[in-house]
């Protein structure tokens, strides 16, 4: 089965392509996609569509026919409208220019569209298909619900609450911090709420994760961090080792540590705000880090 969808870009989750569904109002990703190239969709039709049960296996790209209610009632003019509809990603234009004066003057010039050696080059039909982007855009941001950017947008909700709640107990059950007071002539450190809707190999959402990061671009060589470098396995490094296993039939584990940078024991002595939403002591008092943060400077070196 197929469903008629237009397209709005990449995913930026998963390698798959980001989809507006004419009948759900929805946006949803699928890498199971066929697009009708020198196609565009005309938003000013109505988008009445249906799911077809066959796929045509045409000479042309193997394009999915999928048929338009509204144009089924009519088979006078299915021939005339049906063309105008489908994806547009190649910006080639097969919009009649000219309907109007071809009516009231039948010996009004056909339009002619570019040649085929022009497809790759800038010309003057990509402005009535840049509008259908436009309108593409327009559909991709409205339609998405984005992550909240501030405590308090995230305050308002359950899942996003349970989610810092989350992260504060994974802080405070890896001895992460002590609350103490700001000793005389310590700077604390700002930190802050980042939210991320994460999602599966799918598309689908798979949980709703909150992170308190430090400000570390407010970090200062030699009082609150030193080195920071950090030793990273080269990608030739890990396929080598999977190709060896795969030589040798060995078994390959993998595993991900949560809340890595959490482990990592700092030398430094670095002291960072009360998160928002979280404080405990007094407004005076700052918390002392046992261990790192996600943010700071020397995170990635304190968890190697």
């Amino acid at each position: 089965k197929s469903i008629k969808c237009i397209h709005l870009g990449v995913s930026e989750e998963s390698k798959a392509y980001k989809l507006y569904n004419l009948i759900e109002k929805k946006i949803l990703v699928s890498r199971d996609v066929v697009f009708e190239e020198n196609k565009s969709w005309n938003w000013n039709k109505n988008d009445g569509v249906k799911v077809v049960d066959h796929v045509s296996d045409s000479e042309d790209n193997n394009e999915i026919e999928v048929e338009n209610e509204n144009e089924v009632h009519n088979d006078a003019d299915t021939d005339g409208n049906h063309s105008n509809e489908g994806v547009n990603l190649n910006h080639d234009s097969d919009m009649d220019l000219g309907n109007d004066s071809d009516e009231s003057n039948p010996t009004s010039p056909r339009p002619r569209r570019p040649p085929g050696y022009l497809r790759n080059y800038v010309t003057g039909t990509e402005e009535l298909d840049n509008i259908d982007q436009l309108q593409n855009l327009a559909i991709a941001m409205f339609s998405t619900s984005e992550d909240p950017t501030t405590y308090e947008e995230a305050a308002k909700l359950k899942i996003w609450r349970e989610a810092m709640e989350s992260e504060i107990h994974a802080i405070e059950s890896n001895d992460t911090w002590q609350l103490t007071t700001l000793p005389q002539g310590a700077k604390a450190i700002g930190v802050k709420w980042i939210f991320k809707t994460k999602y599966n190999e799918k598309g689908k959402i798979e949980k709703y994760k909150a992170r308190l990061v430090a400000k570390g671009y407010s970090q200062k060589y030699g009082v609150d961090y030193g080195e920071v470098y950090a030793l990273v396995a080269r990608w030739d490094t890990i396929r080598t080792i999977i190709c060896l296993a795969a030589y040798e039939s060995w078994s390959v584990f993998q595993l991900d540590v949560k809340s890595a940078f959490l482990h990592g024991e700092l030398m430094e002595d670095v002291y960072v705000m009360q998160p928002l939403g979280y404080q405990k002591g007094r407004s005076d008092q700052v918390y002392k880090l046992k261990k790192a943060l996600y943010g700071l400077k020397q995170a990635p070196r304190a968890w190697y």
